[in-house]
């Protein structure tokens, strides 16, 4: 999708522009990514990640074999962690918060959430800040199995664990994981999109993007850290204490050579 140049220099001005254009009530969804040029993949269908399904997950209607590679993971996860959550999809959220290449991708009810992982990495090339209407969400997932689903649906779990809680997360799930997610027009003709629902998105299309220029990187990062959006915050633990406070250092390390 075209993705139009900045609009914005400060963390302020990113949320008057938002708050313009979006009921931030209203189901919509925001994703950060630090590449812009990146398409909306999950990482289970990146050329890094992707492995073609097996005859036993073809024979399940699966063109990729992440699922099994989630239950490998699932089947070692409970030598180390014992907060594991039973439900497949809990479980699966868990374990794509911990690292593992699955068919989710992530999304935050918050913008200023996703703005910080737009502005956090690779310094060098613009980012952007995504913004989802779904249409399909995942309902009673406590008993539904990933392969039951066939198409893309929102998720949004239970705050089971802290990192997900913290971050306001939740998932679009995705059925192919090669597929990336593109813009859809509202269609008109079918009911869930109401008179009410089409003045919320009043674009037509259920997906748009703000573009991260990279020269304003630095600057948004001290300034979500001075409202309290940093690593430390969004990933509470020691692991995220620690990379924030080495940011900080590079930070003061780089004004001191400046002087």
């Amino acid at each position: 999708m075209t993705i139009p140049p900045t609009s914005f220099v400060t963390v302020g001005q990113f949320i008057h522009n938002i708050a313009m254009d979006f009921d931030l009530g209203l189901g919509w969804f925001f994703r950060g990514q630090s590449d812009a040029s990146k398409p909306l993949l999950p990482k289970a269908g990146r050329q890094d990640y992707f492995c073609r399904a097996t005859k036993t997950w073809g024979r399940r209607g699966q063109n990729s074999s992440d699922l099994g590679r989630f239950n490998e993971w699932r089947h070692n996860a409970v030598a180390i962690s014992n907060k594991l959550p039973t439900s497949d999809f809990e479980c699966l959220a868990y374990a794509q918060h911990y690292g593992l290449a699955t068919r989710l991708l992530d999304w935050s009810e918050n913008p200023l959430v996703s703005l910080f992982f737009a502005a956090e990495q690779e310094h060098d090339m613009d980012g952007v800040v995504f913004m989802h209407r779904p249409s399909t969400y995942l309902t009673d997932t406590e008993n539904l199995k990933p392969e039951e689903v066939s198409c893309v649906a929102l998720y949004r779990p239970r705050p089971f664990d802290r990192r997900i809680f913290a971050q306001q997360g939740a998932f679009t799930y995705h059925p192919n994981p090669c597929v990336p997610l593109e813009p859809v027009e509202i269609p008109s003709d079918q009911k869930i999109w109401s008179d009410e629902l089409k003045r919320e998105v009043p674009t037509g299309m259920n997906l748009r993007a703000v573009r991260v220029d990279a020269k304003l990187k630095p600057s948004i990062l001290k300034q979500l850290a001075s409202i309290g959006v940093s690593r430390s915050s969004l990933f509470p633990d020691l692991e995220g204490l620690s990379q924030h406070i080495n940011w900080q250092t590079r930070c003061i390390a780089n004004r001191l050579d400046a002087i």
